[in-house]
């Protein structure tokens, strides 16, 4: 095995005990469930609250896009707010995945126009698999944390 698995294993579980440590201090895990009001979910929104939820969901999306490989950025911050806002709205991860695409085939469009090669654009599937390993996350302890409560 390499020299560097160790290492590798060490950080990962030091990401997965910051990322546990900021969950439990937005009110613990319940208490962040607790706060979702299934009134204001996704699919129970008007179809122009719903329109014009995504258009503000993309607009943040755009900012991680941009942000995403820029050096002295605030990226995880900006994906924690992302994942925050579809996290309260119970956002179905394939409209996630919908604004990812739409996102990535107007600036490929727009390279084309403008006569580049967009192959680079592949690269930011880092962006939403980072994405929605952290809305993963957020749901798993959730869930995790509701089940060892109520085993009590």
């Amino acid at each position: 095995m390499p020299e560097s698995f160790p290492q590798y294993s060490i950080n990962k579980q030091l990401e997965q005990n910051r990322l546990n440590s900021k969950l439990k201090e937005r009110l613990g895990y319940s208490g962040i469930y607790s706060q979702r009001n299934s009134q204001q979910f996704f699919d129970r929104l008007s179809l122009v609250e719903q329109q014009e939820l995504l258009k503000e969901l993309r607009a943040d999306y755009y900012q991680i896009i941009t942000n995403y490989f820029a050096k002295e950025t605030q990226i995880n911050e900006q994906i924690d707010r992302f994942v925050e806002k579809a996290f309260f709205i119970n956002l179905p991860l394939d409209k996630v995945v919908e604004i990812h695409m739409k996102l990535i085939d107007d600036l490929a469009r727009e390279l084309r126009f403008q006569g580049l090669h967009p192959e680079f654009l592949s690269e930011y599937r880092l962006t939403l698999i980072d994405v929605i390993a952290h809305l993963g996350e957020m749901y798993r302890s959730v869930l995790t944390e509701n089940c060892l409560v109520s085993d009590f």
